[in-house]
């Protein structure tokens, strides 16, 4: 079985699905066979990004209802040879039970599962992650964000995958008018040391405008996305 990365984020608006494609990304240079859930529903935007929007036809509910195999909704992504993108549907619900039996199959066809969780839940079935998965909790450096990641991590506690903080979107210019927290600050109010500090890129849109994930932008978010897959990857 590999690993497992779930991606998630208390609210909205944070940057989570940016932070798994990038991980999936990432880990697919970096020679792994991966997998990228999007759980996210009618929300989802990984397809979008990475231009397959138009090529997916079979998903998750497919193969729940057993009308598919698994392997047949997974697809390729040509950017990225390794990676391939699994989706929930975009109109009907995927129940936690059937998110778990999916997450265990697709566990069991790479070396890492990246999960796009949808906003506001953060597990996966009780029993799927284990000890050595990673848990990422992704927020921005605000009241309303810190607050819905507060609430996230008590709604997870006590189970084994390890759940590590990702501030993201974080402006040294509001940092300084005081319109955001410092990431010592958010580190403080969240009781634990963040795993990465990302800082807002204005050129990650026209990365993904490029249909490439935001880890191949042009701009300071670059070392730090790459540094946080190579601190994931250091212990997969």
């Amino acid at each position: 079985m590999g690993k497992i990365w779930a991606v998630c984020s208390g609210s909205g608006g944070v940057g989570k699905s940016m932070i798994a494609l990038s991980l999936a990304a990432g880990a697919a240079k970096a020679g792994r066979r991966v997998i990228l859930l999007d759980t996210s529903g009618v929300s989802r935007c990984c397809d979008l990004i990475l231009r397959l929007e138009s090529v997916i036809t079979l998903d998750m509910l497919d193969v729940v209802r057993n009308q598919v195999s698994m392997e047949s909704a997974l697809y390729p992504v040509a950017q990225y040879p390794g990676l391939r993108l699994a989706c929930a549907s975009l109109y009907d619900d995927v129940s936690v039970s059937e998110l778990s039996g999916m997450t265990l199959s697709l566990n069991a066809l790479c070396d890492i599962l990246v999960v796009d969780l949808p906003t506001g839940q953060a597990s996966l079935g009780r029993g799927v992650m284990r000890a050595g998965d990673e848990r990422l909790l992704v927020t921005r450096p605000d009241d309303a964000s810190i607050r819905a990641t507060e609430r996230l991590m008590t709604r997870c506690a006590g189970e084994p995958a390890a759940d590590s903080l990702v501030i993201n979107r974080i402006s040294t210019e509001r940092v300084r008018k005081k319109t955001q927290y410092a990431q010592g600050t958010v580190e403080n109010l969240l009781d634990r040391a963040a795993l990465a500090c990302i800082p807002e890129d204005a050129s990650i849109p026209a990365s993904e405008q490029r249909g490439r994930a935001a880890i191949e932008c042009d701009g300071p978010a670059w070392t730090a996305l790459s540094g946080l897959v190579k601190t994931l990857l250091g212990g997969a």
